[in-house]
């Protein structure tokens, strides 16, 4: 067995000459201690000296095995680093793509308040130019024209079609009378859309349909009053 020829190798120099003219190289230069679990060199046993000589010896007689293996080791590891660096690249990119769209949607989303706080803006200036022209009027109860075509609306088109809660609260929320006191604003509504107020201000010429949506308009300002 290799250990007894081992050890016949390293007490009798013609054995150490064969395995050197086997091996190409001597057999009796390598330690036969080890680190122990403290550190320390410790004793090998028979057994493991002889397994540690064997695979010193076949990797010296192996160099190029070794180091074709240690190569394609390398290359595996460089190929792998490479492979995780272009994940990591794209995964950067796609991040930062992601940012960009989420700044440019919220650049949008900005622009598009900005645009209907403008609308709003106008169509409450409109809608109070308007009820002040119709302040001036003296016989609105005489007008042929129907008072539906009259009547400045309390959304954003100034429309009767558009009249809906949801338009409603949204006129009056996002006007400038709102942001300065809503209580105030309310108040004055509350009064001018009031179904009694209107029967009397424009008498003959409302229409049930337009009483209709009249009484639409002043419960969601009687409601919006409540919430105060």
């Amino acid at each position: 067995a290799f250990r007894e020829s081992l050890f016949d190798a390293l007490a009798d120099d013609e054995g150490a000459e064969y395995w050197e003219s086997v091996y190409g190289q001597p057999v009796n230069i390598y330690p036969n201690t080890k680190p122990g679990p403290d550190g320390k060199l410790e004793r090998m046993t028979d057994e493991e000296y002889a397994d540690y000589v064997r695979t010193k010896m076949w990797e010296k007689s192996h160099q190029h095995i070794i180091e074709e293996r240690e190569a394609r080791e390398r290359a595996r590891r460089k190929a792998k680093d490479r492979k995780r660096q272009v994940e990591e690249d794209m995964a950067k990119e796609e991040e930062e793509r992601e940012n960009l769209r989420r700044r440019m949607q919220e650049s949008l989303r900005r622009g598009e308040e900005r645009k209907k706080a403008k609308e709003a803006e106008a169509a409450w200036a409109r809608y109070m130019q308007k009820w002040e022209e119709l302040k001036q009027r003296k016989d609105l109860t005489q007008d042929s024209t129907a008072a539906r075509d009259l009547i400045p609306w309390p959304v954003v088109s100034g429309k009767r079609r558009h009249v809906s809660n949801d338009e409603i609260e949204y006129f009056f929320e996002n006007s400038t009378a709102w942001r300065e006191d809503p209580a105030a604003m309310l108040k004055v509504e509350r009064v001018r859309w009031h179904p009694d107020k209107m029967q009397q201000r424009f008498g003959q010429h409302i229409d049930p349909d337009t009483m209709r949506s009249v009484t639409a308009v002043f419960q969601v300002v009687d409601r919006l009053w409540s919430e105060q």
